[in-house]
């Protein structure tokens, strides 16, 4: 894989000299991205998530050409090989994957794909670091620009987008009032996501699975959490 981009004569790069190359290589494919005339439902899928439409997901885990952001976003560093990491990285994926695709995002320019996931509530991995990025900040729509789209919100999932009954079901789902609040103690004494996964598997891995949350369900729990706990702090 090279470092440079088949969009990369759109805009000048100069002005990234001061990164490491592989941070560059990172600024430079998400701002040839935002410069694109379009984005096909793959590709928005593939840059919303976070990594390089050209590399895909295809490549499994770490080694995909992440941009600018991600490694914040999962919880995951660059260049990770612990088992552990790559499973996490693979859950985060697969929810982000769930948001994005109950967009139902088509062919579309890049501001008006943003645009839709800002106001879904969707969390996109790079977007504070686009909205500082003068070169980027030109492509993104002005919903982006409010710092407010950073703040993480409860997005939908993927089956809510087709039916807002979700709410009520997930309230009388069984394994939520079992495990949502043994979920929220752990988050809330400091345990991280990944800890948490692991010591619910401990704890209740001799149940049969269905009976368990699944990894990327306590990820989406957590992100709950810390949304409620934001809404909270800024209330007052």
């Amino acid at each position: 894989m090279t470092e440079e981009h088949p969009l990369g004569a759109v805009c000048g790069h100069d002005d990234l000299a001061h990164l490491p190359p592989k941070e560059r290589a990172r600024m430079r494919r998400l701002r040839d991205w935002l410069a694109a005339r379009s984005w096909k439902p793959s590709q928005a899928m593939a840059v919303l998530c976070g990594y390089d439409p050209e590399v895909g997901r295809n490549t499994g885990g770490a080694d995909m050409s992440f941009l600018p952001g991600a490694d914040v976003f999962y919880g995951v560093p660059f260049g990770a090989r612990e088992p552990e990491d790559l499973w996490a990285l693979d859950a985060g994926l697969e929810d982000q994957h769930g948001y994005i695709g109950g967009l139902r995002l088509t062919t579309m320019p890049p501001k008006e794909a943003i645009a839709k996931t800002v106001a879904a509530g969707v969390p996109i991995p790079w977007l504070k670091i686009a909205r500082d990025d003068p070169e980027c900040r030109k492509y993104l729509p002005p919903e982006a620009l409010d710092t407010s789209a950073d703040v993480p919100r409860v997005p939908l999932i993927a089956s809510e987008f087709a039916s807002l009954g979700g709410k009520a079901k997930r309230d009388k789902d069984p394994k939520r009032q079992r495990f949502f609040p043994i979920v929220r103690e752990l988050h809330e004494s400091g345990t991280i996501t990944a800890e948490i996964v692991r010591r619910l598997v401990d704890d209740f891995g001799d149940e049969p699975d269905e009976n368990l949350p699944s990894p990327g369900t306590v990820y989406r729990w957590v992100e709950k959490i810390k949304a409620a706990a934001k809404a909270r702090g800024a209330g007052g």
